[in-house]
């Protein structure tokens, strides 16, 4: 038999059609137990494990057939310790069985830090160089000290701590400082509408302590200023330097600080018209308003000048908000009365 006529018989081409059958149900068996292996079309929804405890969120991917890896641990002082705080992927996102979440944990073990040197450095740059080292200002103590506003001693639980020793990160180191010579009395900062942070800090850099703390919502995490004891917003209070000042908040969430900031803090404009550079400066502070630009016109000088022209002017701003910036311009005394 020729080849021509063996692959015209029936027996070839049999054979033929049998071979491409076996080879589609063959590709048909492989791709059937691909989509089995890899669950084609299957997903699994990553959960949302922020905040929770580190036991159940691994139970909780173990049941939805998901490993996990925890492969970092962060320190915050403002979530739980053992606690899951970030998570990748992220919750929601559709992945295939087995996949891998890596997750990062909240220290359950605090941070410890080298306690820095604070002695003969100023508040200014002791606070600075706390916060550099993740650590905290705590209570301000004067002492009759010729040096003022001087880093004498730094304390923690009323004892000295030497520079060196470890110590929690986020603790508060208290302290000593030198009250200077003569007059040892501040000025109370104006803290209506501030932030927490925003008022500690403004206290602390006016050589005062935090008083009693009253929070009078629920809420108090989102909470600003809504008085202070001794009030200040009528007139200049002065303490002596380390005295505690009481503060009062309120939730952001459930009261209205723009009116209220409206009604409590907007005074008629004060008029500086033929004030001199420290009167201009003394009425702004007593008032507290903050100096802008100064101009001296016609060699005007802080020895000669008075002030002849402001911005905002009184006339056509009548009233401001305190803590608004008034832009002020000078002329010579001669110069002025000459007008």
């Amino acid at each position: 038999m020729s080849i021509l006529s063996f692959i015209k018989s029936k027996t070839f081409i049999y054979h033929i059609l049998l071979a491409i059958a076996v080879i589609i149900a063959l590709l048909w068996f492989s791709l059937k137990a691909l989509d089995v292996y890899t669950m084609h079309g299957r997903t699994i929804t990553v959960p949302d494990l922020d905040g929770m405890n580190k036991e159940m969120a691994l139970q909780e991917l173990k049941r939805r057939n998901l490993r996990a890896v925890i492969n970092d641990s962060i320190f915050d002082t403002s979530r739980e310790k053992g606690t899951i705080a970030t998570q990748n992927p992220a919750a929601g996102i559709d992945v295939k069985r087995n996949r891998t979440v890596y997750l990062t944990t909240v220290a359950i073990l605090p941070e410890m830090i080298a306690m820095p040197d604070l002695t003969d450095l100023s508040l200014r740059q002791a606070r600075a160089l706390l916060e550099t080292y993740g650590l905290e200002t705590g209570r301000l103590e004067y002492v009759p000290n010729i040096a003022r506003n001087a880093v004498l001693q730094q304390k923690y639980n009323q004892g000295s701590i030497e520079p060196g020793t470890l110590v929690q990160k986020g603790t508060a180191i208290d302290l000593v400082l030198g009250s200077g010579v003569g007059d040892n009395q501040v000025y109370v900062p104006l803290l209506i509408g501030r932030t927490r942070q925003e008022a500690i800090n403004l206290l602390n850099t006016s050589s005062l302590n935090v008083g009693d703390e009253i929070f009078l919502d629920e809420d108090t995490i989102n909470v600003r200023v809504y008085r202070q004891t001794p009030s200040v917003e009528q007139r200049r209070v002065r303490l002596t330097m380390g005295t505690g000042v009481d503060i009062y908040y309120r939730s952001t969430e459930e009261f209205d600080f723009d009116i209220y900031l409206e009604e409590t803090l907007t005074i008629p404009t004060p008029d500086l018209t033929g004030k001199s550079p420290e009167e201009v400066f003394q009425v702004l502070r007593e008032n507290f308003l903050v100096l802008g630009d100064e101009v001296f016109e016609f060699n005007a000088s802080t020895a000669n000048g008075k002030a002849f022209r402001q911005d905002p002017d009184p006339i056509e701003t009548p009233s401001v908000m305190r803590g608004s910036s008034i832009d002020i311009w000078y002329r010579r005394i001669e110069d002025f009365d000459r007008e």
